[in-house]
């Protein structure tokens, strides 16, 4: 057995073998208790005497673990005095530069309750695993005894000095402890220990009976202070604190509180903190560490020590910015893994690891080091960091936050109440790579870092420091950017399936570049042709997508505020600079009129990145439909530049319409584009498209059908106005109709009396020829829509003298075709040479009789059967005539009375 080992064992073994039983019933009581100081004045460096007496020792109970609660912000610096080694302690050939200061035991012994034992030395030794270690021989017992000091991180960092397992031999009835302010001081030199002097007898010093005498042994270190008081001058006294743990009752501990001096001349301290700080790139708009270092210098001499940190704030400039992707894919450390309110390490997850953090303090030999955690998200605090280092059995463990401006996105970051403690370094590392944690800005200049930090000494002010950082490269290590950034968005858009006149899914996807101006407005034009079947589709309320924007991420993304019978596609918003942006994803659905469109999609996207939940970015789209051809123009609001203080930075807005049987290919093949315009957020306007067409129109059939009758048994006489029918039917499959010229037999002609109710262009488009009369009424049932599409027919004043004929189709949607009249070898023409391309159904027009005919017969229509000639062409290109006969309600009242009277 090697004599190591055999010095841990010594101390245990007397414990267990000298072991007295007594009675369980608890008598042991704390009599007194004192801890003086020898100055009061902040910052300095005092000798703490800390005495205390146990009442009835070791009669019915004995000590066994006494701990003593330093006052908070009272610190040591053991790396003034030598360590004394394991071997040498038990040696008892500790060198007097080892010396913290002494100890004089009273014990139960020998019949006297509280006898005197001795003087003793007080080294300091090998640290091991504790922040720092002491130990003394107990006189006449010799039994060793060491004293661990730990840092109380689990309230307020302040020193706790324990000594465990103490012998029932000679229960503990007294004791008092004197740490020297400046152990190497020749003040001491008359106390100091020369070496093997370390068992000394009793009697020694601090005893009035002293029966030994110590030769003055001077040090040979330098003279430097191991006690720190507090530098805060509160004006209160500080707390002490004494708890005992008994053998016979250990649950049930014996606490003492006494008064620290309260800390006075708070007016002679200094506090000069320095801020040092850099970004991990020199590139504009692009993802970025962050190195931030704060000096605050902590020198321990003679005079008082500067005033200690007790909150640092760092303000980033404006466009250094949190980066969307930062937290994409991590987790949130709990304070129940973070071990928040104990003294042991950090258990957080990897997951939630985002930098490293360093504490330099001249009281150890190492700095503290460790890393830097998201922090679980609380209401009013979203972005909290949770700081932890660990070293010299230190597990300190630190909150922080960031604050981003809710308009600007300007960060700031907050480290408050940091323990009064010698902290002259502290040091933050926030990681790079594609998913930085910062954002940089999109100009190449220098830019400020300023940070403000708070004294511990409330008689001083707060310091505000800067650091500067440039940016000297564009992204990717290209040129910097002008004054104005480029704009140069392109788009991609297309379907799964190009035949003509099918069902087909339809992407659109628009990117921009890092460096390039970020996206604020878009608008888009979709293919003519290009339409949806909105039969059977809801629509998401307005309170419904207001109620979306007001919900929490995690709740939208559960239980949707907009029926599912509304969705009609998926959103995918890329956002953040680098190779890996941010992704959010969303639902669109079909919705309402809104600002002036008769329908309007509603993009509804829970804005979740990892523990962060921004609640849910909602974008109306209003659709705008041409009256004439039916084309879909699709206006965005504003797309949303910041949310959750956090600025977007768009890169792509990928839009999926993956409804089945929802979007329907144009029938005409001619090479198209998605045409989109966007605008910058310097205001940089920009058209760009993508190339579209569908295939396969030559295959579709062509053949609508067109029936004309005149309706009610007057209008058939010559001079008289018909009401005549027109019902146009085209068929599922066929191509669409592209134009069509209705030639009207001569039998009729205008009835050049109603000429007067023509309505000029200017009433039909200010005022839907409001005040006018009518000439017809016309109806169409697409099954494209839940309800027909219908309304009146005027006739307007045209350029080439015939009136021209305008459709006010209203329903779901509005349109407004045009058809031009002209003469044809002495025949009525009217041709619509604009029809959109969408399924028509069935189309009907009638057009009105009687006094306000718009028509009148030549001819009497029932002696000879008018012919209509129909000319269609299709979308595809195809041609079809078809000849109309008139039907008349001709003769068949005379049919009726012939067969009554047979």
């Amino acid at each position: 057995m090697t004599l190591r080992r055999l010095i841990a064992i010594v101390p245990a073994a007397l414990v267990l073998a000298l072991a007295v039983a007594v009675p369980a019933h608890a008598n042991l009581a704390i009599e007194s208790f004192k801890t003086t100081s020898s100055t009061d004045q902040a910052g300095a460096h005092p000798d703490l005497t800390t005495s205390f007496t146990l009442k009835e020792a070791g009669v019915k109970e004995a000590a066994r673990n006494v701990a003593f609660n330093a006052p908070e912000g009272l610190f040591g610096n053991p790396n003034v005095l030598l360590e004394c080694s394991s071997l040498d302690f038990a040696l008892t050939q500790c060198a007097p530069d080892s010396q913290a200061g002494l100890v004089t035991i009273y014990a139960n012994y020998e019949e006297d309750d509280k006898k005197l034992l001795g003087t003793a030395p007080l080294y300091q030794l090998e640290p091991g695993d504790n922040t720092a270690l002491f130990a003394l021989i107990v006189p006449v017992l010799n039994i060793p005894i060491q004293i661990p000091v730990a840092v109380r991180t689990g309230s307020d960092f302040g020193l706790r000095f324990t000594v465990a397992e103490l012998t029932q031999t000679a229960p503990l009835a007294a004791a008092d402890i004197t740490f020297w302010g400046f152990p190497a001081n020749s003040s001491h030199d008359s106390e100091r220990f020369p070496k093997g002097k370390s068992g000394a007898p009793a009697g020694c010093i601090g005893v009035v009976d002293a029966s030994c005498t110590l030769e003055p042994t001077k040090a040979s270190v330098p003279d430097k202070p191991l006690i720190n008081n507090p530098t805060t001058c509160s004006g209160e006294s500080l707390v002490t604190r004494l708890t005992v743990q008994t053998y016979q009752d250990p649950g049930n501990p014996t606490e003492a509180e006494d008064s620290y001096p309260p800390i006075t001349g708070c007016y002679h301290m200094t506090f000069k903190p320095v801020l040092f700080a850099d970004l991990t790139t020199n590139e504009t708009d692009s993802a970025s560490g962050l190195d931030l270092s704060l000096k605050v210098p902590q020198f321990l001499g003679v005079a008082p020590s500067p005033s200690q940190l007790r909150t640092a704030r760092v303000t980033l400039p404006e466009g250094l910015t949190v980066n969307p992707d930062a937290a994409d894919g991590q987790t949130a450390c709990s304070e129940a893994l973070a071990n928040f309110g104990t003294e042991l390490k950090a258990d957080c997850p990897d997951s939630s690891k985002i930098g490293t953090f360093l504490l330099g303090t001249p009281a150890l030999n190492e700095p503290l080091t460790g890393a830097i955690y998201i922090g679980e998200p609380k209401p009013g605090n979203q972005y909290r960091l949770f700081l932890t280092a660990d070293g010299s059995g230190v597990h300190a463990k630190l909150l922080g936050s960031v604050h981003p401006n809710p308009v600007t996105g300007q960060v700031r970051i907050d480290i408050p109440d940091l323990p009064q403690a010698p902290f002259d370094d502290l040091q933050v590392h926030l990681f790079a790579s594609d998913r930085g944690l910062l954002a940089t800005p999109t100009h190449c200049t220098v830019y400020d870092i300023e940070s403000r930090m708070f004294p511990w000494n409330s008689l001083l002010p707060d310091v505000g420091a800067k650091a500067v950082v440039p940016l000297s490269s564009g992204p990717h290590g290209g040129f910097c950017p002008g004054q104005v950034r480029p704009f140069k968005p392109r788009l991609e858009a297309g379907t799964s399936n190009s035949g003509a006149g099918q069902f087909s899914n339809f992407h659109l996807r628009l990117d921009r570049d890092d460096g390039d101006q970020f996206l604020r407005d878009v608008n888009f034009r979709m293919p003519p042709g290009f339409t949806g079947d909105l039969s059977g589709i809801s629509y998401c309320a307005d309170a419904a997508i207001g109620a979306a924007a007001t919900n929490l991420g995690k709740l939208e993304q559960a239980n949707p505020s907009c029926p599912a019978s509304s969705r009609i596609g998926t959103t995918n918003v890329a956002a953040g600079p680098g190779g890996h942006p941010f992704h959010a994803y969303g639902n669109m659905y079909l919705s309402g009129p809104f600002k002036g469109a008769p329908l309007s999609l509603a993009a509804v996207t829970p804005a979740l990145a990892g523990p962060y939940d921004y609640g849910v970015v909602v974008v109306r789209v209003a659709l705008h439909v041409n009256p004439e051809t039916a084309q879909v123009s699709a206006v965005s609001d504003t797309v949303p530049d910041i949310i959750g203080g956090i600025p977007i930075r768009l890169r792509s807005i990928q839009v999926n319409i993956d409804k089945p049987d929802f979007t329907i290919n144009p029938t005409n093949c001619s090479a198209f584009s998605v045409d989109s315009q966007g605008i910058g957020d310097q205001g940089t306007l920009t058209d760009f498209s993508s190339y579209f067409n569908a295939v396969n129109c030559s295959t579709l059939p062509f053949k609508p059908a067109m029936k004309i009758r005149q309706v009610g048994r007057k209008g058939t006489k010559r001079t008289q106005n018909p009401q005549l029918r027109f019902d146009l039917t085209t068929r599922p499959g066929d191509a669409n109709v592209r134009s069509l010229s209705v030639t009207l037999s001569k039998a009729f002609q205008i009835d050049q009396s109603h000429l007067g109710n023509i309505c000029s262009e200017k009433e039909l488009v200010a005022e839907d020829c409001a005040g006018r009369t009518a000439i017809g009424f016309a109806t169409t049932t697409t099954p494209l829509l839940d309800q027909p599409l219908s309304g009146p027919v005027f006739a307007v004043s045209g350029s080439g003298g015939l009136p021209r004929l305008a459709f006010l189709l209203d329903g779901q949607v509005s349109l407004l075709p045009r058809a031009d009249t002209t003469t044809f070898k002495g025949k009525l023409r009217t041709t619509v040479p604009v029809v959109p391309d969408a399924a028509i159904g069935h189309f009907k027009l009638t057009v009105f009789g009687g006094k306000t005919g718009y028509l009148d017969n030549t001819r009497n229509i029932c002696r000879k059967v008018p012919i209509v000639e129909v000319a269609y062409t299709g979308q595809n290109d195809k041609a079809f005539t078809q000849k109309v006969k008139v039907k008349a309600a001709c003769g068949k009242k005379k049919a009726r009375a012939k067969r009554h009277l047979r």
